[in-house]
């Protein structure tokens, strides 16, 4: 595209967004398609066992693609339509992982079990760097380096077009390639964001400009600390999520969020209880962690 291309974009949609905590039905991949996800290092069928149990806990209805449903990978919440939307699916931490063909194929069987065709947005975002609460959405400043051809105001005009009223954009975390919101707040309800809470000298500065800018562009919304931790590894040159608690699946039925066997664990049970009367229900999930992704990344 030329340096100042213009971002065609569709008329605002008027219904309303629905926030996490007002849906009921998830979707996910079945691990078991790739051998790689079903080694002796990552074999994540028992993670999704652990999930798929907590989800009948909770009285969440559920769908799982298999082979024929032709998914991209596992990390469905980036592929998948963003509330009835579709954006360009280019992942640059993923140079050349996705084919135009593929992700099309993909996208179209999803569709066809969901019964229904999102409006298509030629703006390159993944669905993991979306956090919203139904009005507000929150994305990192990784939407600018995806979309340089574009104006911050085409951006924005674009995510707002959607549905919402406000959008509030933050730094990527120190040396996260991903880049995605949702491994950094999660609205819990309308007017309570979590946060990570950053605990490592490392992440100081980090921490202070993003505090500043949420509570300047939300002064109505209670910021609360969320526990968190890191953990020093990478896989193919992605950081470890392992620590990151807030990547939890969130529904009208309750929450299913990521435990670690680490000493914190203990911590977000009384965080969420604090926060919220919703029921809970812990999902061990290192070996996904391990991956660079939480419960929210595959989850639709």
């Amino acid at each position: 595209m030329p340096a100042h291309a213009t971002l065609p974009v569709p008329a605002r949609i008027t219904a309303t967004v629905l926030p996490d905590w007002d849906k009921s039905h998830v979707t996910v991949v079945d691990p078991a398609i790739w051998p790689v996800y079903r080694n002796r290092h990552h074999d994540l069928r028992p993670v999704y066992d652990r999930l798929l149990n907590a989800f009948r806990n909770l009285g969440v209805s559920y769908t799982v693609l298999t082979k024929e449903d032709s998914p991209l990978d596992i990390w469905v919440r980036d592929w998948g339509p963003i509330e009835g939307c579709y954006f360009d699916f280019c992942p640059s931490y993923a140079p050349g992982w996705y084919s135009a063909r593929s992700i099309a194929k993909a996208r179209r069987k999803l569709d066809r079990r969901r019964s229904f065709t999102p409006r298509r947005i030629p703006l390159a975002m993944d669905g993991g760097n979306v956090v919203h609460n139904g009005k507000v959405a929150i994305v990192t400043e990784k939407i600018w380096q995806d979309n340089r051809h574009f104006s911050k105001r085409e951006i924005e005009r674009a995510i707002i077009n959607i549905g919402f009223e406000q959008v509030v954009v933050i730094p990527v975390e120190p040396g996260d390639k991903v880049g995605h919101a949702d491994g950094i707040v999660r609205f819990l309800q309308s007017d309570i964001l979590l946060v990570n809470k950053y605990n490592d000298p490392a992440f100081r500065r980090y921490s202070t400009e993003l505090l500043r800018r949420l509570r300047s562009s939300l002064p109505c919304v209670r910021i609360a600390p969320f526990p968190w931790f890191s953990e020093v590894y990478q896989q193919n040159g992605i950081w470890s999520a392992v620590g990151c608690y807030i990547n939890f699946n969130l529904t009208k039925g309750g929450i299913s969020y990521p435990i670690f066997d680490h000493k914190l664990d203990d911590s977000v049970a009384a965080a969420l209880s604090e926060l919220t009367r919703l029921p809970t229900r812990p999902v061990s999930a290192t070996a996904l962690a391990r991956l660079g992704g939480g419960l929210n990344c595959i989850t639709l």
